[in-house]
């Protein structure tokens, strides 16, 4: 079906219909619109059908489910009271349905979402074995004081801890990992901040993980736009394929059980010394703009198949 998915959806939903894979696509936005659900609960499950103006699926018959990025639910008719009460009822009724069904997820939205939480992120990445930089969140301008001093003078860095975009009249802002002012932190105060340790840096790897396997790339850029973050200068970057260590392999492995994920796009800083330092991981990463380098496509493909006929 025609919607508004990301690049990775595309090459999955293109790769499981090559390989005869029957695939119903959908995006919660569509829902009441253009997507009809009809579900009934009896002898403890759930049974029915969501269909579409281009198709239609037996609910007893989903097997496995790709889920990445769905929009939210839109109800442009109705006035704001009475969208956020659609809304809450198409949450529940919908997604309550989806979540019930006996398929494999990649990822299941309940855990998807947990996984979202980065001081979560940083304590269950130490406890499964990967390093991690010294962080503090705050909203105390004293505190990042006292952090930044008890670094010893290394350098300070600030991300953000929800959506890195922010609306405004003017236009969309973008939100990157940048160095830290001392002179300057106003603003602190009116909501939660992270601040970690500056890590030395020899490069930068972006690891996807796919049903237990690593696919790592060495990300190499000379842009000081994209200094402290890579994402702010995509043209400058070079990718490199390259094996991940055994040790970090058992780590992540070790998150992704403890997360309850079955994909993740994980972001390390490997030092000059070789050492890989874990930053954060997106259980719902973008993926696409990684697809020549690595086999990234056949792999989403190969499991979500795999999944369809066990």
């Amino acid at each position: 079906m025609d919607g508004p998915f990301e690049a990775g959806t595309d090459l999955v939903a293109e790769g499981l219909s090559a390989a005869n894979v029957p695939v119903f696509r959908m995006d919660t936005a569509d829902f009441p619109h253009a997507l009809e659900l009809s579900a009934s609960f009896t002898d403890g499950e759930w049974s029915g059908r969501l269909s579409n103006p281009h198709r239609r699926v037996d609910l007893a018959e989903v097997r496995a489910v790709y889920w990445n990025r769905p929009r939210l639910f839109e109800f442009p008719e109705l006035s704001a009271s009475d969208a956020h009460w659609a809304r809450g009822a198409a949450r529940i009724g919908l997604g309550g349905v989806l979540t019930s069904l006996e398929a494999r997820w990649m990822n299941h939205p309940a855990r998807a979402s947990a996984a979202e939480f980065k001081p979560r992120q940083l304590k269950v990445a130490r406890a499964s074995g990967l390093s991690v930089p010294r962080t503090l969140i705050t909203n105390s301008t004293d505190q990042v004081r006292a952090f930044a001093a008890g670094l010893g003078g290394a350098p300070v860095i600030t991300k953000p801890l929800g959506m890195p975009t922010v609306v405004h009249q003017t236009g969309l802002e973008t939100m990157y990992t940048r160095a830290v002012d001392l002179g300057d932190l106003k603003g602190i105060h009116l909501t939660a901040h992270l601040f970690q340790e500056q890590v030395p840096k020899e490069f930068e790897v972006r690891t996807v993980v796919i049903d237990g396997a690593c696919h790592s790339v060495r990300i190499d850029t000379d842009s000081a736009a994209a200094e402290h973050d890579w994402r702010a200068d995509y043209d400058s970057l070079k990718y490199t394929p390259i094996r991940t260590p055994c040790a970090v392999q058992e780590g992540v492995r070790r998150y992704m059980d403890a997360m309850g994920l079955a994909y993740a796009s994980l972001d390390f800083i490997v030092r000059p010394d070789r050492a890989w330092i874990f930053l954060e991981a997106n259980a719902s990463g973008q993926w696409a703009w990684l697809h020549n380098e690595l086999p990234l496509t056949s792999m989403f493909v190969h499991t979500l198949e795999k999944w369809c006929k066990t």
